[in-house]
């Protein structure tokens, strides 16, 4: 495990590189929202010990990559994708040309890949609970929960601090203004990130990797139908669809976060790695 800076304009993003030496595939992990790279750590380790180089990052104003007080940051939510995960993928490239290159997108890192116009050299993508944000997307209390979230809340908390503080309430990071932003307001337009107009480029139906989508039964943060819409939108990709759900693994519970828990690292894990070794 290594910790690297790589330069892009005048930012510099914080990764690490699992190097499984002699590897064939190099694996880029794309995070959560407010989600710092040390939580895939684990798996990133599993998947070096099995023959896969990985790389995890930390966008822009998140973890190791927030440089700054994170009042001072202007990076918005659509420029991690064209941004931060474009130089990443870049890295790729530039430093492992002959490795297959996959990348597993967890929840908004799912959703940035078509952002990034280097995406379309990827071999392999794993969406793991990637979904629109659309608040209609959930039913009963859920949805009155996320109409608030992006009526209501984030409005009052990005207001009141410059930044959204939501590590207190949630446990996510916390966010910078202008990602806070834009991403509730994907969530109020059952258009999500392509109802952005300032988005000029976007790159989803130029994909044609082989793809594999997760939802998973118990995920209170990506129903299955706000799942399978993002799913939809890399169209041209050769699509593979897995649903998941916990009595299938003996598990009580696995959720939108639960399923990087060590207690999965020989069932869930492992078809993780058959995906990304075998396309």
């Amino acid at each position: 495990m290594k910790a690297i800076e790589i330069p892009y304009n005048s930012k510099r993003l914080s990764a690490t590189l699992f190097d499984a030496h002699g590897s064939e595939t190099v694996l880029i992990i794309a995070s959560a929202t407010g989600v710092k790279q040390e939580y895939y750590f684990k798996f990133a380790k599993y998947a070096q010990h099995n023959g896969i180089t990985v790389i995890t990052f930390d966008y822009t104003g998140i973890g190791r990559s927030l440089k700054k007080p994170i009042q001072e940051v202007k990076t918005n939510a659509a420029d991690w994708g064209s941004n931060d995960l474009e130089r990443i993928i870049q890295y790729v490239i530039n430093n492992y040309p002959k490795s297959r290159k996959a990348i597993l997108g967890h929840s908004i890192g799912g959703q940035l890949i078509g952002l990034a116009q280097s995406s379309c050299q990827l071999d392999k993508i794993v969406l793991v609970a990637a979904q629109s944000g659309y608040w209609k997307h959930w039913k009963g209390m859920a949805r009155i929960k996320m109409w608030l979230n992006w009526y209501v809340l984030f409005p009052f908390l990005i207001a009141t601090f410059g930044y959204l503080k939501s590590k207190k309430i949630s446990g996510m990071e916390d966010l910078p203004k202008n990602v806070a932003n834009q991403w509730r307001n994907w969530g109020k337009n059952s258009d999500y990130i392509f109802s952005d107009k300032s988005i000029k480029n976007t790159f989803y139906e130029a994909i044609e990797a082989d793809m594999t989508a997760y939802s998973i039964d118990d995920d209170d943060f990506a129903p299955k139908a706000a799942v399978e819409w993002m799913t939809g939108k890399y169209k041209n990709a050769r699509r593979k669809s897995v649903h998941l759900a916990p009595a299938d693994f003996q598990a009580d519970t696995i959720g939108h976060f639960g399923i990087f828990k060590e207690r999965f690292k020989n069932t869930i894990w492992t078809q993780f790695l058959k995906d990304i070794h075998n396309g």
